[in-house]
């Protein structure tokens, strides 16, 4: 039976690229929809979670019918484009810039355009090659107390031991998960708190993709990254721990309480995608806390 979730491929890569123009942010909406697509091609989900992949995708369609519109026939494909995109996420390795969205976005891009070449067609990798560059674009003042992170290197990290395989960082992503805290708004400025740590997921799990591919340079000078990212995303005061999350709502990522919501927050997808696949390498034994740590999280998705 064909279902919606088939056609979220074409859909996602095509709409990321149309987001471009209006910044990176935009890219998130075709990324869930790539989220959804994998999430029912690499697990074994039940009925009530593609049910709810299908609905709040739905809603980010009808919210950007003219990303989402299927492409022309009036472009050849070339795969000789794809390294274009390459390039953009070589970019993105080299320093951490928005919390990892360019590597959270790009690979899931570049996932799919692996799948279907067809689609590496010159509008699709132009507006994918403007995304990635704009998410190597950010604000120096994101994390709290921290006034310009563009100044902080792997050299000033003490207690977070370096990590050297994608198994090593995906042990460390879920044991950095505790606590989780909604972001605010502190002296006039956001910072993202529970939102941060959601990206060190997305983040981390885009590396592993990355290898998986045979990019194992690009994921090593990532993981650098990483882990700069997971020693930012500690850095907040002691005052908003009085609204720690101690006890999520559901402890498994495909609960039903989870997937009779429709979100507007495009993470609503793309953290439990990451998750369910970062939880996978792990040892049997430590997947229970890590997936009830993650359901954190997802209790605070809007």
């Amino acid at each position: 039976m064909h279902r919606l979730v088939d056609s979220y491929l074409e859909l996602g890569v095509v709409g990321m690229a149309r987001a471009a123009s209006s910044g990176w942010f935009g890219g998130h909406y075709g990324a869930a929809l790539l989220a959804g697509y994998y999430m029912t091609r690499e697990h074994d989900l039940p009925e009530h979670v593609i049910d709810g992949i299908e609905r709040t995708c739905e809603s980010y369609r009808e919210l950007k019918p003219d990303w989402f519109l299927p492409l022309e026939d009036n472009e050849e494909a070339d795969p000789a484009l794809l390294q274009k995109v390459l390039a953009g996420l070589e970019e993105n390795v080299k320093q951490l810039r928005t919390s990892g969205h360019g590597l959270a976005l790009g690979v899931l891009a570049l996932k799919a355009l692996r799948e279907r070449p067809d689609l590496i067609r010159p509008t699709v990798v132009e507006g994918l090659v403007t995304l990635l560059k704009k998410t190597t674009e950010d604000r120096k003042d994101r994390y709290w107390g921290i006034a310009d992170y563009f100044e902080v290197t792997a050299a000033d990290i003490r207690d977070i031991p370096a990590y050297h395989t994608t198994l090593e960082m995906a042990e460390r992503t879920f044991g950095e998960l505790p606590p989780v805290v909604q972001g605010r708004v502190i002296e006039g400025v956001i910072y993202h708190f529970s939102g941060e740590v959601d990206h060190s997921i997305t983040h981390a799990q885009a590396l592993t993709d990355l290898e998986r591919f045979g990019y194992g340079e690009l994921t090593a000078k990532g993981m650098v990254n990483h882990r700069v990212q997971l020693y930012l995303d500690r850095q907040m005061p002691d005052f908003v721990l009085a609204d720690e999350v101690k006890e999520p709502a559901f402890d498994r990522i495909t609960s039903p309480d989870y997937w009779a919501k429709t979100y507007k927050d495009p993470h609503a997808l793309k953290v439990p995608y990451a998750a369910l696949d970062l939880l996978k390498r792990l040892p049997k034994e430590e997947r229970e806390k890590a997936e009830r740590d993650v359901c954190k999280l997802l209790t605070l998705m809007d």
